[in-house]
């Protein structure tokens, strides 16, 4: 692959991941716009950003076996997709439980990207080039989740709630038509490793029992309580 269209992969990649920690950090500023939106207490609204981060913390582990198993390429795609579809959910969600299945889905989405991202990256850029462009990549994660707040803001003074799920849409289709026409096929070398499904279980109800234990059961006893 030519330098040039090294470059146009690289950024392509860079657009579906860069909204990763933007959909982050970009929702916390909007805590009190979707509390008063569905007229639901704060304490129960701050769980679209902890349901999140529980299922990114949760899939990420396994979308990269995923991706060893199934292609990197494929389960890039597949994220952004999963990405895609959560996005248009949130926009429509009537109901706080609705937008925070859809997060979760967009937390699926981003899991599957990452780490299927940073693979490709290693397949398709030569060694001597390859510590300066998981450099950017890096850069570009971190850059993503600074500029989350701000832009969050502007979007919330400017439009209404949805916008700030709107942004992703048209980057994500470009993600994915980028994704199908630049990245290359590769071939799946064929694993004799499963996915450890019971230490991934273990690893989502840890981490959902440590944060319950840090957050509170308000939001258990409003979900039970309807």
């Amino acid at each position: 692959m030519g330098k040039h269209k090294e470059l146009i992969l690289i950024i392509s990649l860079l657009i579906g991941t860069f909204l990763v920690p933007i959909n982050s950090t970009m929702i916390a500023i909007a805590l009190s716009t979707i509390s008063a939106h569905f007229n639901e207490p704060l304490a129960n609204i701050s769980w679209v950003v902890t349901i999140y981060l529980i299922v990114m913390a949760v899939t990420q582990p396994i979308a990269g076996k995923l991706g060893d198993l199934y292609g990197n390429r494929n389960m890039y795609l597949w994220g952004v997709v999963f990405f895609l579809i959560a996005s248009l959910g949130c926009i429509f969600s009537t109901n706080l439980i609705s937008l925070i299945i859809f997060r979760s889905l967009q937390a699926v989405g981003g899991a599957l990207l990452t780490p299927n991202t940073i693979a490709i990256i290693r397949y398709v850029v030569p060694k001597e080039r390859l510590p300066k462009i998981l450099g950017v990549f890096g850069m570009g994660m971190g850059l993503g989740a600074a500029i989350g707040p701000l832009l969050g803001s502007v979007l919330l003074e400017n439009f209404n709630l949805e916008a700030i799920f709107w942004v992703n849409v048209p980057f994500l289709f470009l993600a994915l038509i980028s994704g199908i026409v630049m990245i290359p096929k590769f071939n799946v070398k064929k694993q004799t490793s499963t996915l450890d499904i019971q230490g991934s279980i273990y690893l989502a109800i840890s981490i959902s029992l440590l944060i319950l234990l840090t957050h509170g059961i308000e939001f258990t006893k409003a979900l039970i309580m309807g």
